[in-house]
């Protein structure tokens, strides 16, 4: 578990490189120039909170990093809403209000989809470009699947490009709901049943 903040600065660098391409962050940032600096101050801000409530997941040689929460922490509670509002907060500061209510927007519609059934949810999980497609992102899914078994619980995550659904298929996971997030941008809501 990381606990430092040099490990949450870390951690947050691997998830901005990972995600800079990602179509969720196209959403809310556009053609942002500061869009790299944007993302590293977001994913500080969420892994502050998983450090503290959930668990962050290393991959060797920093290729990638997995944020999942286990299903006896109640995620959208009000720390986590503390969370979110500083994220539009610093958002807003660094790339400008649209990019702040665009975020909010999403979260909120993907928060509205939030299942109500116990599970464990994998909030995020990325590789850098570089290391796509060598078995890392197993890996970083391998613990927490893990754990879902042992525990005898359901898996739940957010896939934020339609590129990453066949791969969460492989590990279990089928479509459970779209998420529309706007006229021309959807997510989607995957489910893994318990064992």
């Amino acid at each position: 578990m990381l606990n430092s903040q040099i490990q949450i600065q870390q951690g947050a660098s691997i998830l901005a490189h990972g995600f800079i391409d990602d179509p969720s962050f196209d959403f809310i940032f556009g053609e942002a120039e500061n869009k790299l600096e944007a993302l590293n101050a977001f994913f500080e801000i969420f892994l502050t909170d998983a450090t503290q409530r959930g668990e962050v997941i290393i991959a060797p040689e920093e290729q990638g990093a997995c944020v999942w929460y286990p299903a006896e922490v109640p995620i959208f509670n009000e720390q986590f809403e503390d969370t979110l509002a500083e994220v539009v907060s610093t958002i807003s500061h660094i790339s400008g209000l649209e990019a702040g209510n665009r975020f909010q927007e999403l979260i909120q519609k993907v928060g509205a989809k939030e299942p109500q059934a116990p599970h464990c949810e994998v909030f995020f999980i990325c590789l850098k470009p570089e290391a796509r497609g060598k078995g890392v992102g197993k890996s970083l899914l391998k613990p927490v699947l893990n754990y879902a078994d042992t525990k005898k619980v359901a898996c739940y995550l957010v896939s934020s490009n339609p590129r990453n659904i066949s791969f969460y298929e492989r590990h279990g996971f089928y479509k459970f709901c779209p998420i529309e997030i706007s006229d021309s941008y959807s997510m989607t809501g995957m489910w893994r049943d318990s064992l």
